[in-house]
């Protein structure tokens, strides 16, 4: 039976919940997406064998695939807003080769290649700072190649000197 849960990766602090699995570690080591993997199939009931050497391949066709990937990580800040900005935009495009494939960057990425965790029709959304259209081209042009819809947001929350911004993916095109 289908359950709500969430998984949460964070370098700090642990969190107690109710149908909530935490994993502290550093997104940016495989380790770290390895778990997260292993832990998604946990809690979808998935029997699949999930190995540290074939990370991009950790579903088959018929399994269940989360909806959403989420990112609100930020690099451990500088000072100097632009290294900052850059730092953050690494993070999103990991967090997105972690969602649709490490792939997504080619030019002739494919959907259909089975990497990655979301499902058909799936969303992802992460924070990034504004830091120039040309730093962020690679993260934009990757991910109109895996999504029908993609939309980048300055929340009316965030203070107008805010460089802080959104990047909606909506519909993957995994089939």
């Amino acid at each position: 039976p289908a359950t709500n849960s969430d998984i949460s990766s964070r370098i700090r602090a642990n969190l107690q919940c109710d149908n909530f699995e935490f994993i502290q570690g550093d997104f940016s080591e495989v380790q770290t997406r390895l778990e997260i993997r292993e832990a998604f199939a946990r809690v979808s009931n998935n029997a699949t064998n999930l190995s540290s050497d074939s990370e991009a391949n950790g579903f088959d066709e018929n399994d269940r695939r989360p909806h959403l990937v989420l990112s609100d990580m930020a690099a451990n800040f500088t000072g100097d807003s632009q290294t900052d900005a850059i730092r953050t935009l690494n993070l999103c495009e990991q967090a997105l080769a972690f969602a649709v494939g490490d792939s997504c960057f080619d030019p002739s990425y494919s959907t259909t290649d089975g990497q990655g965790m979301l499902e058909d029709g799936g969303a992802f959304l992460c924070k990034f700072f504004s830091c120039g259209k040309e730093n962020e081209a690679d993260l934009m042009d990757a991910t109109r190649r895996a999504f029908r819809s993609v939309h980048v947001i300055k929340p009316k929350a965030s203070r107008k000197e805010s460089s802080e911004k959104y990047l909606l993916a909506l519909d993957f095109r995994f089939k």
